[in-house]
């Protein structure tokens, strides 16, 4: 999950509106929908986005939000700007994570009367140190566990597309993404694995794609009829996903759901990169919404497990979360995010 302090927006032009961050939150509301129910089919199947879609969908931003800025020049791949990225990454990540964290364990603590953590427990619940992501105080964590082992690798995934040559920043890309799939069908088919791989090996495909089209999109200029069919190829794309997953689940479950998956991501950053942005009232609403996505997303699963009898109550659970993400947003990224060490864009 990404967002800017000096605006919430994902890396755009000084007053647009910010596609992406809109997706972002409404793919973090549609998590809360689907666990509050939505899995079992109460909404229409083109319309009901999968947990999993959303998740993916995170990735991907993700991928395009972390190549933004080395391919723009935010960050050069040298030890001095390396270590700024990974502290300002972390200022993003980790405070609502061991905020929550800690909370749950408080939580889970006084319910039960003892710790439901061991001392053993502490690296891969606290520090993510873990390959298959599994948390025991959040359960929707592991997608933050990823996020942290993709940073790690990010620097060096970023460094074919600082080149000037098609050659270098587009088909190295584009080679290890397919190596990436290529890899999933072998360990689906060989090791057992499963395509709702909860590591950064199976995951790995969303945030190269983002990063992809972070690249293809680098001197792009907002257009508005390549922003309708990009805009428009993505949607159909999702609604291609929720069918397959609602009606032809073993087709969502292989390299054709992730495949689909990631050429909507692809069209969405084209899309993002080309529209022009408007003002309006739902646009205002729908990037807070984006704003908040990170600790909508976040407490959502605290007050799950907390109160489970929530799930059956979506509007409260929905509006509990938002009302916590906001709380925290102002309390707790802010004062974080102030910590960050500012990069401008150098070219």
């Amino acid at each position: 999950m990404n967002a800017l302090l000096q605006k919430p927006g994902l890396l755009m032009d000084e007053g647009r509106a910010d596609l992406l961050l809109i997706v972002r939150g409404i793919a973090a509301l549609s998590v809360v929908l689907w666990h509050a129910g939505g899995y079992l089919g109460p909404y229409p199947a083109w319309m009901n986005i999968p947990g999993r879609t959303a998740v993916w969908l995170f990735f991907g931003i993700s991928g395009y939000v972390i190549a933004y800025g080395f391919v723009h020049g935010r960050y050069k791949v040298n030890a001095s700007d390396l270590v700024d990225f990974y502290v300002n990454r972390s200022l993003r990540i980790y405070p609502i994570f061991l905020t929550l964290t800690l909370l749950g364990w408080t939580t889970e603590t006084i319910r039960a009367g003892s710790s439901p953590l061991s001392l053993g427990d502490i690296p891969s619940q606290f520090l993510a140190i873990q390959f298959d992501q599994d948390y025991m105080l959040n359960g929707v964590f592991w997608t933050l566990g990823i996020e942290l082992h993709f940073y790690l690798l990010a620097p060096l995934l970023a460094i074919p597309l600082l080149s000037e040559r098609r050659a270098r920043y587009l088909w190295i890309p584009v080679c290890l993404y397919s190596a990436s799939i290529i890899w999933s069908i072998y360990a689906f088919k060989k090791l057992g694995w499963s395509f709702d791989g909860r590591n950064i090996v199976a995951c790995l495909p969303h945030f190269l794609a983002g990063m992809i089209a972070c690249r293809m999109t680098a001197h792009t200029r907002s257009n508005n009829s390549r922003f309708r069919w990009a805009f428009a190829s993505a949607i159909a794309l999702i609604v291609t996903t929720n069918l397959l997953y609602h009606l032809y689940p073993k087709y969502f479950w292989s390299p054709i759901g992730v495949v689909l998956t990631d050429v909507a991501i692809v069209s969405l950053v084209i899309a993002h990169a080309s529209w022009a942005g408007g003002k309006s009232t739902a646009v205002a609403v729908l990037t807070m919404l984006g704003t908040l996505s990170y600790g909508l997303y976040a407490w959502h699963g605290y007050w799950m497990k907390t109160l489970p009898d929530l799930v059956n109550h979506v509007v409260v659970l929905a509006g509990l979360s938002l009302f916590s993400a906001y709380v925290t947003y102002r309390c707790v990224e802010i004062p974080a995010l102030r910590l960050k060490r500012v990069h401008i864009a150098r070219y």
